[in-house]
């Protein structure tokens, strides 16, 4: 795992303006269960997890089924590891939310750029998960 973090730690620092001169982060194999247990504790279950970072605990927790041989679980981890990077980085933002601004375009241009692997995403699903709610 740590030379695919370094790999991956080496195109993000190339692709983007986000300090990389720092620890590689920790990362941590769950069941589904635990990871929905760990992220969403008593709250109603919002959809599909797969993976997420722990602000609390600077931690990428990845499911136990993830594979580095496919290309878009190795996509997950840029996602959660620019998470990472936002944190270490203390980029300020006004909410959780923000953090996603950045993370799932980086993540298509990682798996575009380096596997051929086309991901298509919603753009205004995406724009509603990476603005802080009203009031916020």
């Amino acid at each position: 795992m740590k030379e695919i973090l370094i790999a991956l730690m080496i195109w993000i620092g190339a692709n983007t303006d986000y300090n990389t001169d720092v620890p590689l982060p920790v990362v941590e194999f769950k069941t589904q269960v635990e990871m929905e247990s760990l992220y969403y504790g008593e709250r109603k279950r919002e959809g599909d997890l797969y993976g997420f970072y722990n602000l609390k605990k600077n931690v990428i927790i990845l499911p136990d089924t993830w594979d580095s041989a496919r290309p878009f679980d190795l996509g997950l981890l840029v996602h959660e590891m620019i998470h990472y990077l936002q944190d270490v980085n203390e980029i300020q933002f006004q909410c959780v939310a923000e953090m996603e601004a950045d993370a799932w375009p980086l993540q298509k241009q990682y798996l575009e750029n380096v596997h051929e692997f086309h991901w298509e995403y919603n753009g205004l699903w995406h724009l509603m998960i990476s603005q802080c709610p009203t009031g916020e």
